[in-house]
Formats: structure tokens, sequence, C-alpha cells
């Protein structure tokens, strides 16, 4: 009796392997498909030329101040005007690499704020869409590619649509997205 217990477990094991559901949605398509996600990327990119002109006029600030100061610093200018122009180019030096600095942070902060939810929206629909769908795996087909995974397509079902049907994605928004890409 126990061996044939024993041996429907082992004939039945592998069978149950092969039940296993597995399926692969494209993140990036799904992203660019949604509204939010536009909203927040041309806030987010707004917001970067914003820095970027910021630093560009204390670089412009800076280098105005840089020429005036080499035309009127002569042989004959005393050697405490000159230490004074350049502790203040100095200065404005370290002003330009500390708002530098303070913008990458801020941008990346703002980065995360906007778009954490929006990532977070996408795969509470991806696992939705797994537990659903029976599904043991769902993998995001272009982060696999570039960890060096391959997906055998032919094996596991493509659920971009289903994630994007859960998350109030029109057809349209999403034939769309490529072409905004490009």
């Amino acid at each position: 009796m126990f061996k044939k217990l024993l041996l429907l477990v082992l004939f039945v094991a592998p069978l149950s392997l092969c039940a296993q559901k597995f399926a692969h949605f494209d993140y990036g398509a799904i992203m660019q498909a949604m509204p939010e996600f536009k909203t927040a990327q041309a806030s987010i990119e707004a917001l970067g030329k914003q820095y970027q002109s910021e630093i560009e006029g204390m670089q412009k600030e800076l280098q105005t101040k840089a020429e005036k100061y080499q035309k009127e610093d002569t042989d004959a200018t005393p050697a405490n005007i000159k230490e004074r122009h350049q502790q203040e180019l100095q200065d404005m030096y370290s002003r330009l690499q500390q708002a530098q600095q303070d913008n990458t942070e801020k941008f990346q902060q703002e980065q995360q704020k906007k778009m954490q939810p929006i990532m977070q929206k996408v795969m509470n629909a991806v696992n939705t869409v797994a537990q659903e769908g029976g599904y043991v795996y769902i993998i995001d087909k272009n982060a696999s590619q570039q960890a060096g995974i391959v997906i055998n397509e032919t094996l596991s079902t493509d659920v971009t649509s289903v994630v994007m049907k859960k998350l109030g994605i029109t057809a349209s928004a999403a034939t769309a997205a490529p072409a905004a890409k490009k």
C-alpha cells in the first residue's frame, strides 16, 4: 500500500510542476500608457529644466565675475584685493557646487514622490492578476532581459493587456504609448 502511494506521489509530482502557470508583462508599456505617469513625467521634466536653468544662471554669473576680475586684476592691484576676488570666486564656486548637489537630491526626491504611487499601483494590479489567474510567477520581460533571464514566451502567458485592463487603461492609450516614445 505504501509503495503504491509512493509511486502515485512520484508520478503526480512532475505533473503538478507542469501544471504551474507562468506569465510575463511589459512594465514599460504599461507605465507609458498611464495618464498619471505622463502627468508625473511632465512635472518632473519641468522641475529638471527649472533646476538646470538655475544652475546655468549661477555658472554664467561665476564666469562673468571671473572674466571681470581677470581684466581688473593687474600687477598694480593690491594683494588683498586679489585675495578678496579669489575668495569671492571660490565662494561662488562652492555655492554652485552645493546648489548642484541640492538640486540633484531634491530632483530625485520629487521623482520618487511622484513615481512611487504609480509604480505601486501597477504592482498591485500585477499581484491581482497573479492571484486571479493562478500564476506562480509574473515577470517583467524587460527587467528579466537586463538581468540575463530568458523567458520562453511560448510557455508563458503575456498578461500585459490584462494588467492594463485592471488599471483601466484602454487599448487606444496602450497603442498611443509606443508612438509617444519615438
